[in-house]
């Protein structure tokens, strides 16, 4: 711009300076209206920003509502967590039981035999194969096993590195240091479990050579077991079916009793168990056989083998297992079982520690386990083993915890208040009223002060409130036969004074307590059928919930009413025995895995959780959500309002320079006049 001219008024004695700057100044009132508009678009779309923010957070929470872990918390407690740790998740109930653990899985560790270097060549060659981790294996269940391949010019060291390098491979390698000229390769199982690693020589001899096999191409393990004397009925073997009373000779009376006592395999004392022959007409020898097995803690697998009572120790290698069966033929019987005496004993060749399972009880029933984690014994529950002692009862107790489901639902509804709140910030208009000068009444300088929110003029902010609000109010009509169908049946409420959501803790904590799973439905997303055969595969966020007849035969998803009359009707594609909706409408995207024929009714919920979460994203996609839009347009607003800006400025501008032209050709003409006027005046007096 060209404020720096100066026209000045020497010839016109006008201060024409000040008017073309009064005159600008008139133009640019509709410069400084025009940034105004731009200002507050700019405002507007700050506060449209800073709501789409608040919007992703609360689709975070409402998401985080949709998993189940958020209503699967659990205050777990362990009499000796030295022993025993439990975790909650997807599926456990309230309750206590009682826990044993009486020996611990761990690895097999392999030595081979001992070389005079670990960096020259062994000179062995030949091929093996290893198994894959359990891990690899349920990543992809068609994979192979792992092939090494040594080479006669491979040291130690590159043998190693081999078995460490190879990927998904069951085993790990580590060189140890016996002597200056003594080193032996350490192979550990990665999996624990009494199987260990699985090795196959393929090619050659390798690992006989290294010294992992024995001659016969076997890791050496030996099963221990311990038998009886031997016994006939009616001349013949007796079986785990004989009864006490057909037992040759026995003379088995009626509550006589059969001692039971030993060392387990750890060497740990078995306390002696009396086995009481209730009756020997009805008893049979297989009642002996569970009682031994239960004496040692699961551990032992009891069996009858030519005439015998065989007992075997579930795990292989080195064992302190010790037996011993007494009938104490309190009626003048002559039971004769027999001191146990071993049939073998454990081998070992090259095995440092052979690998185990873990051994546990559960309320009594014994079981055993290739890690020390169990998930799947007690539905619901992860039992971690940490120690292992045959002389403790560890006590479990799981009861919901309730504090931590609610603060998990408080979260969510900290968010959603926020939100709310910053609409009602954003969408507030404050009239300050001004007093009146009684003097002046209308006196327009007196006018209240009106103060409006960056988004109090829009429209589509009031009905995205509306849906929110609508969505925490709704009733959720497939939750049929149940009283808790809506967040207030669960004291879930807005408070009258502060306008927020916030929880009735007493009426919350009484609905989880009455109907868990009720409660848990109206927030986490599902598919259910009283006819167990028809199970919830997928949905989308086009995916409607509520109650739908799925037929099988027809190819038909229908949607009903609350009163289960049929309302639409889809068609759905069936690829194997997955029946999926294609068409639009509220059954699209429905998933179901269904058996060949037959019919049910499906109740498919997204919860609160996931719908909150879906219409969240819906209304602020990028290229259609109306959020998204609003922004875009409020963005467009503030371009034109910066185009028209530079726009007036420019004529301003020209205004100006327009202005001082003419200004100057009035003073250049003034001039002219004054100077023809005094040369006038000058000729006339002379």
């Amino acid at each position: 711009m060209s404020e720096g001219i100066s026209v000045g008024g020497l010839a016109s004695g006008l201060d024409t300076n000040g008017i073309i700057d009064g005159l600008v100044a008139i133009e640019k009132q509709q410069v400084t209206r025009l940034e105004t508009k731009q200002k507050n678009f700019e405002l507007t779309l700050s506060s449209w920003g800073t709501l789409s923010t608040n919007l992703t957070t609360l689709s975070r929470k409402a998401e985080g509502l949709h998993d189940p872990d958020t209503f699967d918390k659990f205050k777990i407690t362990s009499s000796d967590e030295e022993i025993v740790t439990i975790e909650g998740k997807d599926g456990g109930t309230p309750g206590s039981f009682s826990l044993g653990v009486y020996q611990l899985a761990r690895s097999e560790k392999i030595m081979s035999k001992t070389f005079a270097t670990s960096h020259l060549a062994l000179d062995i060659s030949g091929e093996f194969t290893v198994n894959r981790t359990k891990a690899a294996v349920e990543n992809d269940p068609t994979g192979t096993d792992v092939t090494i391949k040594i080479e006669a010019g491979d040291s130690m060291k590159e043998v190693r590195d081999k078995i460490n390098s190879a990927e998904d491979i069951g085993i790990s390698a580590t060189i140890i240091k016996i002597s200056d000229t003594e080193y032996t390769l350490s192979i550990t199982s990665k999996d624990s479990g009494a199987d260990g690693a699985a090795y196959t020589e393929t090619v050659g001899t390798a690992l006989r050579d290294l010294g992992i096999f024995n001659s016969a191409g076997e890791k050496g393990n030996v099963t221990h077991k311990v038998q009886s004397a031997q016994n006939t009925s009616s001349g013949s073997d007796i079986t785990a079916d004989t009864l006490f009373s057909d037992i040759d000779g026995a003379s088995v009376g009626i509550n006589d009793t059969i001692s039971i006592r030993g060392m387990d395999r750890n060497g740990n004392q078995i306390s002696t168990r009396n086995f009481v022959v209730a009756d020997p007409a009805s008893m049979k020898v297989s009642d002996l056989l569970s009682e031994i097995e239960k004496t040692f803690n699961g551990m032992v697998t009891a069996s009858v083998e030519n005439g015998r009572i065989m007992v075997t120790d579930k795990t292989t290698g080195a064992t302190s297992l010790q037996i011993e069966l007494s009938a104490n033929n309190e009626s003048g019987g002559s039971l004769g079982l027999g001191g146990l005496m071993a049939v073998n004993t454990a081998g070992k060749n090259g095995i440092l520690q052979v690998g185990t399972d873990a051994f546990f009880s559960v309320d009594g029933l014994y079981l055993h386990s290739t890690t020390n984690e169990a998930e799947d014994s007690v539905e619901g529950v992860n039992i971690k083993m940490r120690k292992a002692d045959i002389t403790q009862t560890i006590q479990v107790s799981i009861d919901r915890d309730l504090d931590g489901i609610k603060s998990n639902v408080q979260d969510f509804l900290d968010s959603f208040n926020m939100v709310m709140k910053y609409i009602d910030e954003q969408t507030k208009v404050k009239v300050e009223q001004k007093k009146e000068d009684e003097s002046n009444p209308n006196d327009p300088t007196k006018k209240n002060d009106i103060t409006k929110g960056a988004l109090a003029s829009d429209s589509t902010v009031g009905r995205l409130k509306s849906e929110l609000r609508n969505m925490l109010t709704q009733q959720f009509e497939y939750m049929v036969g149940s009283k808790y169908n809506s967040l207030a049946s669960v004291g879930i409420m807005i408070n009258q004074y502060s306008g927020e959501y916030e929880i009735d803790e007493e009426k919350f904590k009484k609905a989880l307590t009455n109907s868990y799973e009720d409660v848990k439905n109206l927030f986490v997303q599902r598919g259910s059928s009283e006819d167990t055969s028809f199970i919830y595969g997928r949905s989308t966020k086009n995916t409607s919930s509520g109650r739908y007849l799925i037929n099988v035969d027809a190819k038909t998803v229908s949607l009903l009413d609350k009163n289960d009359n049929v309302l639409k009707t889809f068609n759905a594609k069936l690829s194997g025995n997955v029946l999926t909706v294609k068409e639009d409408g509220e059954a699209k995207d429905l998933s179901i895995t269904v058996p060949a024929t037959g019919s049910t009714i499906f109740t498919f919920s997204k919860g609160l959780g996931m719908e909150l979460s879906h219409y969240i994203k819906t209304v602020t996609d990028t290229y259609e959500g109306f959020v998204s839009l609003r922004k875009k347009a409020v963005q467009s607003n503030i371009d034109d309002m910066e185009d028209k800006i530079s726009a007036k400025n420019d004529y301003v501008e020209n205004y100006r320079q327009k202005l001082i032209k003419e200004f100057s050709n009035l003073e250049q003409t003034m001039s002219r006049m004054k100077s023809q006027s005094s040369n006038m005046l000058s000729q006339l007096g002379s």
